[in-house]
């Protein structure tokens, strides 16, 4: 094994390592979509007693969970930075482990006993069907990380597979185990804490559990040992999993949700006068390519004030503050590297930053210049950045293209764009609803209709014959199409009103 070497102060601060997750650009990790379980041991030994697993349960999963100062509970994350495409079910079961946990001080000794424990118990048995066959999991040590690290110093918070520990992958009554996080229950100086109040951040479990996703670590070190480089505040893969107290992880940038196969990019096209961008969470980003190395590029994300979001300038590190608004993000992305887990390791070349951010009225980006194989980019830069509330901002590519309000979108205009980035994105009539969309992810037809009343889909095969419906109130909905073979003809009506009739094809296989 080749641990990333991080300094003591890193060590204690984050405690992370990633070691074999691989990344592509053009390909997601892997398939977290739909609706997904996974299971949590909540481990308690003989000297430590485990947190209230109802309250763990709660915070891992309940929707609108805000207690100790957080934003919502972990399901909540990953439900809002993937739009609703990935929707996790975190399984909590209490172990009890009878020795002291100074006699558990390897990962063997730990990790597998804990296993154990927790295939024996019915309800585990009972689920088990739902984690599928290779079972990813969080294992909940009871104390905090750096009591944890007395008895082993690689007892930090960390992403590992067991195939790595063991040389092999670990099968149990038939049930098999490998990629994994292990997590304090516990916060920062509390090794002894039996209070919910002392648990640790909110931000640390999805931090870890999105290694097990298969992201990697921004962040870095420089020559003194201190995190001051990489996109500090501005991603939960780096200082961000701290920001107001641990309780406001941001939400995954627009490169990770690419990642994770939930969204695509718009690439700016010279075309058009003024572009549209809206809110993150509606999952629109553009990029500027590197034209001769693809994968050198510029993300621009919005980033207002808002749910997750809105503690970025409120980091319990000391260093680097955050700050809301038009984030212009640079990305070298090389898959060896990445799987290193240490793409900011070179002060002089961060592959992952926040190169500036945007934030008022009239607000410039003018460097967008590349290492790779003499590209250059023909887009002169971002100009006249106007912001329409938090739920969009309008922007230019050229100085002298006047800007000084959105226009309105209502009636189409070819000298207007809007970023429409979700993979296989079907267009649909602005003017009808604005903000309404409908697209293809990997077998799920997702359709959001930012209006209120009783939304219904209906689907058609090529002779006419209804073959399924599909009815909702809320603002979005996600329906597997996996199945189908061969083109789907799609109707939707919002209160007896007809929005959209399409056909769509090539669905997954």
């Amino acid at each position: 094994m080749s641990w990333f070497k991080c300094s003591t102060f890193l060590c204690v601060l984050f405690g992370v390592c990633l070691f074999s997750a691989s990344l592509a650009w053009a390909d997601s990790v892997d398939d977290f979509s739909g609706e997904r379980y996974f299971p949590v041991i909540l481990v308690e030994t003989a000297d430590f007693k485990a947190l209230d697993s109802a309250f763990i349960a709660r915070m891992f999963n309940e929707e609108g969970f805000k207690e100790n100062g957080v934003y919502g509970s972990v399901r909540d994350y990953y439900i809002e930075s993937s739009a609703g495409l990935f929707k996790p079910t975190f399984d909590i079961y209490p172990v009890k482990l009878p020795k002291n946990f100074s006699e558990y001080n390897t990962y063997t000794k730990f990790i597998l006993p804990s296993i154990d424990a927790m295939v024996e118990r019915s309800d585990f048995q009972a689920r088990a069907d739902l984690y599928g066959n290779d079972i990813p999991f969080l294992i909940l040590h009871p104390t905090s990380k750096e009591k944890a690290q007395e008895y082993n110093k690689n007892f930090m918070n960390h992403m590992l597979e067991l195939k790595q520990v063991l040389g092999y992958v670990y099968s149990k009554k038939g049930y098999t185990f490998n990629s994994y996080a292990f997590v304090s229950q516990k916060a920062e100086k509390k090794p002894n804490a039996t209070s919910t109040k002392d648990v640790a951040m909110l931000g640390a479990f999805i931090h870890e559990f999105s290694h097990v996703m298969g992201l990697a670590d921004l962040y870095s070190s420089n020559a003194d040992g201190y995190a001051t480089i990489g996109p500090l505040p501005f991603d939960v893969m780096a200082l961000g999993l701290r920001n107001g107290n641990g309780g406001y992880p941001p939400t995954f940038s627009a490169f990770e949700r690419k990642l994770m196969g939930w969204m695509n990019l718009t690439e700016i096209s010279k075309s058009k006068k003024i572009f549209e961008l809206k809110n993150i969470s509606g999952m629109q980003a553009y990029a500027v390519s590197n034209p001769n190395f693809p994968n050198e590029f510029y993300v621009i994300e919005y980033r207002p004030a808002v749910g997750f979001d809105s503690k970025l300038g409120q980091s319990s590190y000391s260093g680097k503050q955050g700050k809301n608004g038009v984030f212009v993000w640079y990305f070298d992305y090389d898959e060896k590297v990445f799987r290193k887990n240490n793409p900011n390791k070179d002060v002089d070349h961060q592959r992952a930053e926040v190169k500036t951010v945007l934030n008022q009225k009239g607000d410039s980006f003018t460097e967008f210049e590349f290492v790779n194989n003499g590209g250059k980019t023909s887009v002169e830069g971002i100009f006249n950045v106007v912001f329409d509330g938090t739920d969009r901002v309008c922007f230019t590519i050229n100085r002298m293209t006047a800007l000084d309000q959105c226009p309105d979108l209502s009636s189409s205009s070819s000298s207007v764009e809007s970023s429409s980035s979700s993979a296989g994105t079907i267009s649909i009539a602005q003017r009808a609803v604005r903000g309404a969309r409908v697209f293809l992810t990997r077998g799920f037809l997702n359709v959001e209709v930012p209006v209120a009343g009783q939304k219904t889909l209906r689907f058609y095969d090529a002779l006419g014959n209804v073959v399924g419906t599909h009815s909702f109130v809320e603002s979005f909905a996600s329906v597997d199409i996996s199945g189908w073979k061969g083109p789907v003809f799609v109707r939707l009506n919002v209160d007896g009103r007809q929005l959209l009739a399409k056909r769509i094809a090539n669905l997954p296989k």
